[in-house]
């Protein structure tokens, strides 16, 4: 075989080719996958999608921003405040089809490079994936005829991998004044009603969509416990043993408003944020009340706390209400303003309705998986009978 006929494939060892694919940015390799057969197969591969995600997990963040129910940006995190970056940018998206033409969407949650949306008002959920376009849609309606007037749902979006599973997580309180839960999981393509014991006492959820959070294979919320409906729990889902816990939030937040929950380098975190101040509050050992610290103290309120920067930093979304504009600060853990990042002015006008922090993956839906190797099996039935 000549020189110039040789392919990168009969040149590299396979390994180092492994390497290679794994530092390249995940909405390049998507359009790599059509260079040849070889390459699709290996990108398409769901190991490499999972080694490819945790190698980028951490230092390929976005911030992922539905502004008025019809519209989304995503912006970079990570070169955000980098000198020597090129300036940052704000890539308009296109959300997925709507239902119907009035169609309004708000951003739950996102888990392993999918979206979670809610889509009213049609009661309808979608799981998306942005890089791929893939996506599914998801009917509530049969739940929300259930729902008691003042009382509203809880979303919960997360991902089981004893089962290899993604799971959407509802309680509501039903027309018996009962607590229900149900989840719908993306394998069997099915609701499932649960049966896990809620912690008692559980009073009424007054927020359904902010405090939401994915953390070490379990959903996590702010509850109440009295009928002032302050938040003072931490209520936790484990999807592996589909069981309840709750852990108790600093007895300095108790009875605070606004509180909810984040995460920083991967710890469980608490913010408290009015006009005035910001606290945030870092649970250093998962799952022990007395590992709470206060780490930040920012004498400015209105701050969204996003991610954490350079291991100590952090970088926030803050909303000037007087001006209508929103911007991103960075701020260290004395609470000093290092830096701030202005949204474009065509982005001045709009207010931001939801947003999550978004890691690009490669993952496909479990469904596709199931059905991508029934087809394989199929095929080899149908070769086998023609060999014979």
């Amino acid at each position: 075989m000549e020189r110039n006929q040789l392919g990168m494939n009969d040149i590299l060892p396979q390994e180092l080719i492994d390497r290679i694919f794994l530092r390249v940015p995940a909405k390049d390799l998507f359009r790599l996958r059509f260079v040849s057969k070889l390459w699709h197969s290996f990108i398409s591969d769901r190991h490499f999608a999972e080694s490819h995600y945790n190698f980028h997990s951490a230092s390929s963040r976005s911030l992922f921003l539905v502004k008025d129910y019809t519209n989304a940006c995503c912006v970079p995190l990570d070169t955000l405040f980098d000198v020597a970056a090129a300036p940052p940018t704000f890539k308009e998206v296109s959300l997925p089809s709507r239902k119907t033409p009035y169609s309004l969407f708000s951003l739950l949650g996102s888990c392993r490079g999918f979206l979670l949306l809610e889509e009213k008002p049609a009661n309808f959920l979608v799981i998306w994936n942005p890089l791929t376009g893939s996506s599914k849609t998801i009917s509530y309606s049969h739940i929300a005829s259930e729902i008691q007037p003042d009382d509203a749902f809880r979303y919960g979006f997360g991902f089981d991998a004893s089962r290899d599973d993604y799971l959407i997580v509802l309680s509501w309180l039903d027309n018996y004044n009962q607590h229900r839960l149900v989840c719908f999981s993306l394998r069997t393509n099915s609701w499932i009603n649960l049966d896990a014991a809620l912690p008692k006492p559980l009073g009424r959820w007054k927020q359904r969509k902010r405090s939401d959070l994915f953390l070490h294979g379990a959903i996590h919320w702010l509850c109440c416990s009295s009928e002032d409906y302050i938040d003072d729990d931490i209520l936790i889902f484990d999807l592996k043993e589909r069981s309840f816990s709750k852990i108790s939030i600093p007895k300095q937040l108790v009875g605070c408003y606004p509180i909810y929950l984040i995460t920083l380098g991967g710890c469980l975190a608490l913010c408290s944020d009015d006009k005035h101040k910001t606290e945030i509050w870092v649970m250093k050992e998962y799952k022990v009340p007395s590992s709470w610290i206060l780490m930040y103290k920012i004498p400015y309120g209105n701050n969204v706390p996003i991610c954490m920067s350079n291991g100590s930093d952090i970088i926030a979304l803050n909303c000037t209400m007087r001006y209508s504009k929103l911007r991103f600060v960075k701020y260290n853990v004395n609470g000093e303003l290092l830096n701030y990042s202005p949204l474009p002015f065509s982005e001045y006008k709009y207010f931001y309705r939801s947003s999550c922090v978004y890691t690009e993956s490669l993952f496909p839906f479990p469904g596709d998986i199931k059905d991508r190797n029934k087809k394989n099996k199929t095929d080899e039935v149908a070769n086998s009978k023609n060999v014979t």
